[in-house]
């Protein structure tokens, strides 16, 4: 069983059936460490092309690159066969130019925002949500929550106000159970959802993720229908992994939109 399943972004990134990814990165010496680095890398650079492309009015259907993604192949694209996590930090800052589309040709575009700025919003968003002011509105809307839910039980969490981000991602991931997604989709975008109020709803998220891959592994472990134990186990970090991808995601937005680009076109809210 593969440890990272099938996923696709926006701009046509898959992991791909063997150790080569679709933008042609062979990931065959990455530790879990390096994995979450590069996708955290990757991430980054096709929001970097978002932006770009936004400027042009274009925010859907955006142009798939392929191989062309990173630019230069040497080296692994860049990211090498060994000092893979010093060699993913040097390309987080050192991106290549905007790289030729390969389905949907485009005019070249500027590189007008530089990882530098990314980063910097990233951490004021993230400086802004650890204010006294957003840390006391975030527990605030969490009791209400809770309260309601303990006030008035019901079985659809959609009915409720939903005011927390942790509220919310309780609601999305229950309309999302009856739809055919990935679990890499669903992980990524619940934990994005959940984390987005700040600290103490990564916190939560985070900690629910755990619980419920306890519970998982306690509830499989030994029994053939859900494969070997070793295989358990890597689902399970498969999922903790893709919640620790979606928590990055959600507390460094300023925009809960932003983690719908988490999910396939027909999954989306609309």
């Amino acid at each position: 069983m593969d440890m990272y399943p099938k996923y696709t972004s926006p701009f046509g990134y898959e992991a791909g059936e063997g150790k080569i990814d679709s933008y042609g990165v062979d990931h065959s010496d990455f530790s879990l460490r390096d994995e979450i680095e590069y996708q955290y890398a990757r991430e980054k650079r096709e929001n970097e092309l978002k932006e770009h492309y936004k400027a042009q009015g274009i925010t859907k259907n955006y142009p798939q690159y392929g191989i062309n993604f990173w630019g230069n192949a040497a080296n692994n694209y860049g990211f090498g066969r060994t000092n893979i996590a010093g060699n993913i930090a040097n390309m987080k800052n050192n991106f290549s130019p905007i790289p030729q589309a390969t389905v949907v040709p485009q005019q070249p575009v500027q590189n007008n925002k530089s990882m530098v700025s990314q980063f910097s919003d990233n951490l004021s968003n993230i400086a802004r949500k650890t204010g006294i002011d957003k840390l006391t509105e975030n527990i605030y809307n969490l009791g209400y929550d809770v309260t309601e839910r303990l006030t008035y039980p019901q079985h659809n969490a959609q009915n409720y106000e939903n005011r927390s981000s942790l509220a919310k991602a309780q609601a999305e991931a229950q309309r999302l159970t009856p739809i055919d997604i990935s679990d890499v989709n669903k992980h990524r975008y619940v934990s994005c959802i959940g984390a987005f109020d700040g600290p103490v709803s990564a916190g939560v998220t985070a900690a629910a993720g755990l619980y419920k891959e306890g519970a998982d592994l306690y509830k499989k472990w030994n029994h053939p229908k859900y494969g070997s134990n070793w295989q358990i186990l890597q689902d399970s970090f498969k999922d903790l992994v893709n919640d620790a991808i979606g928590i990055s995601r959600g507390l460094s937005t300023n925009d809960m939109n932003e983690c719908s680009y988490l999910l396939p076109l027909h999954t989306r809210r609309r």
